[in-house]
């Protein structure tokens, strides 16, 4: 068994598509803005790893508690790379990304976070 799509709220679904294609590299799968469905898959390809639906907060529940996943420090979601300390330097280049925690290399292996500019923070590692 494994997982095929997962859902991350963001605060701004549009502002994520770009985030997550410019930014991170990730790949159009199935895209409809005026509908605010935007599934994106790895850029190496949809069979090389899980989808991530980008969806919108739809309720004040569900606000509050990405609001609290952020301000308590919890990763949304964890992405690997070939190599964390390259894709760090690269991001780290871009400027105006905030990160939650630089490289750091520990028991899980060599990681950081950065903020995705839509209220989540991703744990991004080599794997």
């Amino acid at each position: 068994m494994r997982v095929i799509v997962t859902g991350l709220h963001v605060t701004d679904t549009h502002r994520a598509y770009d985030f997550y294609t410019e930014v991170l590299g990730f790949r159009d799968v199935l895209v409809v803005p005026d509908k605010e469905l935007y599934i994106l898959g790895p850029s190496t390809g949809w069979e090389q790893g899980c989808q991530i639906n980008l969806e919108p907060i739809p309720d004040e529940l569900t606000r509050r508690y990405c609001e609290h996943q952020l301000r308590e420090g919890l990763t949304a979601l964890m992405l690997g790379v070939p190599d964390a300390e390259t894709e760090y330097r690269r991001l780290k280049e871009l400027g105006g990304l905030v990160f939650r925690e630089e490289l750091t290399k520990d028991a899980i292996g060599l990681h950081f976070q950065v903020e995705d500019t839509v209220g989540n923070i991703l744990s991004i590692h080599t794997a």
